[in-house]
């Protein structure tokens, strides 16, 4: 029973530290981050995976902006783009199993035993949640067109979208 109730509370202490924004900062292929690719020059595909849709939209705008900049452009144009929800944390499986034996070191008799098993993989999975990746095709620009809604000025979307957290 102790153990039960250790793992309980590690799940929840888990699911205390998901529930916040994510870690801006490159994917690790599991989890969310950014993900980009050169297509041309001046071409990129941009994605980035968060825990809400708000979230994957404003931080791939920043990567975005951050391409444009490092790159030597002022502006971008998104061409396109798509969301995408990765699907809720699977439930947790458990295994429970309950045992009754005789005999065993010592004075002997009857003994029971009664386990849980929970997967830490299962467990990770749950307490991830929900995923959505923004992807985004941009075109860098030296400058932009105050009319046309798809270009933005590369430094005003990295000076008002500010990650809460950084990954190192």
């Amino acid at each position: 029973m102790k153990h039960l109730i250790l793992s309980v509370g590690a799940a929840l202490a888990l699911t205390a530290c998901a529930s916040g924004p994510s870690a801006y900062g490159p994917s690790d292929g599991r989890s969310t981050g950014f993900e980009n690719t050169q297509i041309q020059k001046d071409r990129f595909r941009v994605s980035y995976t968060g825990r809400t849709e708000a979230e994957a939209r404003d931080f791939v705008l920043l990567r975005a902006a951050e391409i444009a900049l490092a790159e030597g452009y002022t502006h971008f144009k998104v061409l396109g783009g798509n969301t995408s929800d990765n699907g809720g944390g699977a439930p947790i499986s458990s295994n429970i199993g309950v045992g009754i034996g005789s005999g065993g070191w010592g004075r002997g008799g009857t003994h029971s035993n009664v386990n849980l098993g929970l997967g830490v993989y299962d467990v990770a999975r749950a307490v991830e949640g929900s995923k959505v990746t923004e992807s985004i095709e941009v075109i860098l620009k030296p400058n932009g067109n105050s009319q046309d809604p798809s270009i933005y000025d590369a430094q005003s979307v990295k000076d008002s979208i500010r990650p809460a957290v950084f990954k190192n």
